[in-house]
């Protein structure tokens, strides 16, 4: 089984220390080249996604959202070669991965921190929260402009 290689984004370049390494499924990409002429309508140059799939023996790469218009007018994912992707955001949840990575960096003089994403969704639900203790108060001050405007 051939490992299909991406450039990595100027970030995470600087991060890491390395210029390419192996894609997997789940990880956004940035779609950085493209023919002008086939995507006119389509225009996916620019545009970012979750990788969904990876077709190892063409070397090609299937992308959340970017379609291609069959002649019978139904979409169907495109397939596309990785020279014309970056790779912006890398998941690392297996410890191998991590583990080569933290080796790739560690050759570069680059110390690969811990992100941590558990505690991201706990503020994410407190902040859900906030909004709905907000709207009693509205209500509130709505029914104090009220007042205001009977008194004059």
């Amino acid at each position: 089984m051939k490992n299909v290689m991406v450039h990595l984004s100027r970030d995470l370049i600087s991060k890491y220390g390395i210029r390419n390494f192996p894609i997997r499924k789940g990880d956004l990409v940035r779609v950085v080249r493209g023919d002008a002429e086939k995507d006119e309508k389509l225009n996916i140059v620019g545009k970012e996604g979750k990788v969904i799939k990876i077709i190892t023996g063409k070397g090609k790469i299937v992308i959340e959202n970017i379609n291609i218009a069959k002649a019978d007018g139904k979409m169907k994912p495109r397939k596309i070669d990785p020279s014309a992707l970056m790779l912006t955001k890398l998941i690392l949840e297996d410890k191998k991965r991590k583990e080569r990575l933290t080796k790739l960096a560690s050759f570069r003089n680059k110390v690969v921190e811990d992100e941590p994403e558990p505690e991201e969704p706990a503020k994410e639900e407190e902040k859900k929260e906030e909004p709905e203790l907000e709207a009693p108060s509205k209500e509130e001050g709505e029914g104090e402009k009220e007042e205001v405007e009977k008194d004059e």
